[in-house]
């Protein structure tokens, strides 16, 4: 059974588009702070909610980085404050998780059987709200290297409106986090069941590489997970002007 994590808006009638937002961020100590100078209803603005897919939990662990960093971790870690962002924004988020926890049949026995009931959970909820942006959080990981670095966002070949919403969202890490190193979107295959099943628009969020030791350090600290969430929460509001979903 599916267990829904239904985030509610924590100011049912705020709603923010980019020509009456005022965006200030303050990184030191984690703090953020949003105004707006105007406002519109919930209903007017959208009709589905935003799906926050923090990657791996429970019995998988997910990619462990150089220092033993378990991804599973960062993972819920940045979904948690991307959470909180976007409640305060007056959106609505359903979380397929909000604790170390796996979405699988409790009657599955093997290591394969937990990851296809898991990831075929996750699909299952996503179609229980049609219209809604899936925004799924993973972080990378290269076997033999220990120099690459950087954000890359993925979207489901599916929708046109995934291939632009993971553009707003990579120019947005492009910009603010890794402006030396810029990177490109890639649309995912088959390879990744959930984005290729998607019906619903649909990013993947490779927030950094848990191989790079500086990488990896800097994902663990509470100010670099604000960093990556609001990068992603303002991307998410730029393609909403961009694609004319705030009217």
């Amino acid at each position: 059974m599916i267990k829904i994590i239904h985030i509610r808006p924590r100011h049912r009638f705020l709603v923010f588009t980019a020509a009456a937002l005022a965006l200030s961020l303050a990184f030191a100590g984690g703090n953020y702070a949003i105004a707006a100078s105007g406002t519109v209803t919930q209903s007017d603005a959208r009709g589905g909610v935003i799906i926050i897919d923090p990657g791996h939990g429970g019995f998988d662990g997910g990619a462990v980085g150089a220092g033993g960093t378990v991804e599973k971790n960062v993972n819920l870690a940045v979904s948690l404050k991307l959470r909180d962002m976007l409640t305060d924004a007056g959106f609505e988020v359903v979380m397929t998780r909000d604790s170390d926890r796996a979405l699988n049949d409790s009657e599955d026995t093997t290591i394969r059987r937990r990851k296809i009931s898991d990831m075929r959970a996750r699909l299952n909820l996503t179609r229980l709200y049609p219209g809604s942006v899936l925004i799924s959080i993973h972080q990378n990981k290269l076997s033999g290297s220990s120099k690459v670095y950087g954000s890359q966002i993925f979207y489901s070949p599916n929708r046109d409106s995934s291939r632009e919403l993971a553009g707003y969202i990579q120019d947005e890490f492009n910009l603010r986090i890794q402006p030396e190193k810029p990177r490109e979107t890639v649309k995912t295959g088959k390879n990744l069941y959930l984005f290729y099943h998607a019906e619903n628009t649909a990013v993947l969020c490779e927030c950094g590489f848990l191989s790079n030791p500086r990488e990896e350090a800097l994902l663990c600290t509470d100010d670099y997970q604000y960093k990556v969430a609001y990068c992603i929460f303002s991307g998410l509001l730029r393609w909403y002007e961009g694609s004319e979903k705030m009217k």
